[in-house]
């Protein structure tokens, strides 16, 4: 962040808390002493409908609390009125917000002093919070939530552009962070058995704990449009660097090849890229931006596509096509650590020729089609609630 935004950063923080009606923390009256007390550490608020991550710590934190913790979610600089504060509000979370009685989250966790568990968000919370919330909980248990592997994703990066030296430091970084610090913690949270087993070249293998994403069905397969009534292709995806060469990758290699063939079929893009494209450059495809409800878009498209060309971890836009029996065409990047088997759960292509005649493939063949659609339940099963609750049961 540049001086200039952190200064106003600074005083607009600064504005709003003078204004503040409250001064205590969202729900502080739910918190039960007799109760396990879990806390989440964010760098930021996890927003659930925007992105895959934020979606997967929802549904963990949701879980905690059914399973009767005190559950404490912090991110900085969250004020009472945000809309994401409220949701959580919502569903019994207590969350730290700027408020008057503590100047931050330290003065309040020291308050406490019986945390019994911090789960870190991703490399960024882990890299700002743990060195001092560990001189403040001496006796809490630390977890760290990879998210993806970073490092792993920078290093696929770097194969694809060589010359940048942006993803080599932030490769270095990551590197560090994710195989010197983390090790430190008591839990290392993989979202997939394959991270998992890179990891356990840096730490001991008994401290990795796989907690994928989770995924359930949306709506009942026979509300899913048919073949014949479906049109159109979709891609879904956030301002994350791999999303954004994704779609790159998709207008200029992908679908000139298509369109060869096709060239009345259309692609449209859901989500916030073009914050970081300038879509002037993309006339063919019809950016949406951010969707609130996606249930029509992938109800009535017919394909999903994720030319993923580098990236880690488990892609939560793949899981989210699987709930509305959504066919999918992607990489051996986008269905990593999702144990999907080729034209059973997806089509899996790597290059532009073959994923072009994956598109048109799929396009026209109704059977197969059908044999995706159908085997969304399948591919779904090792995402379910139940399966996630166990495991977060052996922490």
């Amino acid at each position: 962040m540049g001086i200039l935004k952190k200064i106003k950063k600074y005083f607009n923080r600064k504005e709003k808390l003078k204004a503040l009606n409250t001064n205590d923390i969202v729900n502080i009256e739910l918190f039960d002493s007799s109760k396990k007390t879990i806390l989440f550490a964010s760098r930021d608020f996890p927003t659930h409908d925007k992105d895959s991550g934020s979606n997967r710590l929802k549904e963990i934190i949701l879980i905690y609390k059914q399973l009767g913790y005190n559950c404490i979610l912090f991110a900085p600089n969250m004020f009472e009125d945000d809309s994401y504060v409220k949701f959580y509000k919502q569903h019994q979370v207590i969350v730290f917000v700027e408020n008057t009685k503590y100047n931050n989250i330290y003065n309040f966790i020291s308050a406490f002093k019986n945390i019994d568990y911090v789960w870190f968000n991703g490399p960024l919370a882990l890299n700002l919070f743990y060195k001092k919330m560990k001189n403040i909980l001496p006796n809490t248990k630390f977890m760290y939530d990879m998210v993806d592997i970073h490092f792993l994703r920078y290093k696929r990066a770097i194969e694809i552009e060589p010359s940048r030296i942006s993803l080599k430091k932030n490769y270095k970084h990551f590197f560090h962070l994710e195989t010197v610090i983390a090790p430190k913690l008591d839990y290392i949270i993989a979202i997939s058995d394959k991270e998992r087993e890179v990891m356990s070249q840096y730490v001991d293998k008994n401290k990795i704990i796989t907690i994928s994403n989770i995924h359930y069905p949306k709506i009942d397969i026979s509300e899913r449009k048919s073949f014949n009534e479906s049109k159109g292709i979709i891609f879904i995806g956030s301002i994350h660097e791999p999303n954004i060469d994704a779609v790159k990758f998709l207008y200029e290699k992908i679908m000139p090849l298509v369109w060869k063939t096709n060239p009345e079929l259309k692609v449209s893009v859901i989500g916030n890229v073009a914050d970081k494209l300038d879509i002037k450059q993309f006339p063919k495809f019809d950016f949406l931006g951010f969707v609130e409800s996606i249930e029509d878009h992938f109800m009535t498209s017919k394909i999903m596509v994720a030319p993923l060309r580098f990236g880690a971890g488990v892609k939560g836009k793949i899981g989210q096509a699987f709930e509305y029996f959504f066919p999918v065409v992607t990489t051996d990047i986008g269905a990593e650590g999702m144990q999907l088997i080729n034209e059973k759960n997806v089509l899996i292509a790597n290059d532009e020729k073959t994923f072009a005649e994956a598109i048109l493939r799929l396009n026209s063949d109704e059977e197969l089609w059908n044999t995706l659609r159908n085997n969304s339940i399948d591919s779904l099963k090792p995402f379910s609630l139940e399966t996630v609750k166990e495991k977060i049961k052996t922490l």
